[in-house]
């Protein structure tokens, strides 16, 4: 975190789905409000200067992020495609890596046994493809997988778990909507009269986030190994979808 004061995000009149995310060929979006942010950043911004991150100043930020500056909950859901098609293929990854099978570009002999940070980042760079959300992918990847393995020193196939699989998937999707949410919000942290209540607010914001990414989307993650990398990308688009619907509920409140 921390990433957020004065964060160079996208204007009224950018795309609501980038050429990069247009995975499926239906083009910018419609729906697209004028100034469509401007709901979103007010309200995040008084959340900011309340400083207490009021969690329901927070909620109607959210609201707002759904329904008006990504345009709904179809929208919103096609606007992280690119997210969503990198998670399919880290949730693949290490579903080999489990089994002790080689995938088309780590060698599982190359990996055992190595560092934990260097075999994250090998496993980011087969994974990662260059394009608008490349940095995003790659922060919400190494956040994922350092909290998947965290208190392994050395890499070890066989210490990957069903249940790290899960949380690692949890925490990716949370990762992609935070970091995107942050490169949206332009100047509204700027309210801020401190870093510590940036930090704050940051804080509050991702655990509402991540209580939302538990509901919708961990749920479904019960028996990963009846999943396929495109049932995940399927259950995180369906997700999203579900939790943008649940904020825009948070405006009739």
């Amino acid at each position: 975190m921390g990433t957020s004061t004065s964060s160079k995000g996208p204007g009224s009149k950018s795309p609501l789905v980038p050429s990069w995310a247009d995975n499926d060929g239906q083009g910018p979006g419609n729906n697209q409000l004028e100034q469509r942010f401007r709901g979103f950043r007010a309200t995040l911004g008084q959340a900011v200067s309340i400083g207490g991150g009021s969690t329901d100043t927070l909620k109607k930020a959210l609201g707002h992020y759904a329904k008006s500056a990504t345009g709904g909950k179809s929208n919103g859901a096609r606007r992280f495609s690119s997210m969503i098609s990198g998670g399919g293929t880290l949730f693949d990854t290490l579903r080999s890596l489990q089994s002790g099978t080689d995938t088309n570009s780590l060698n599982i002999s190359d990996l055992q046994g190595q560092p934990v940070d260097v075999v994250i980042d090998k496993i980011i760079e087969s994974i990662i493809d260059v394009n608008g959300d490349s940095e995003r992918i790659r922060a919400a990847m190494n956040e994922a997988l350092a909290e998947a393995l965290d208190g392994l020193s050395t890499f070890d196939f066989s210490k990957i778990t069903d249940d790290i699989i899960v949380d690692m998937m949890i925490n990716y999707l949370t990762q992609c909507i935070f970091e995107q949410i942050i490169l949206d919000s332009k100047t509204a942290f700027d309210k801020a009269d401190t870093p510590e209540k940036v930090e704050m607010i940051e804080s509050s914001l991702l655990e509402l986030i991540k209580t939302s990414v538990d509901l919708n989307f961990g749920s479904h993650l019960e028996n990963i190994n009846t999943l396929s990398k495109q049932d995940i990308e399927t259950i995180q688009k369906n997700a999203i979808q579900d939790i943008w619907g649940e904020w825009e509920d948070h405006l009739n409140d």
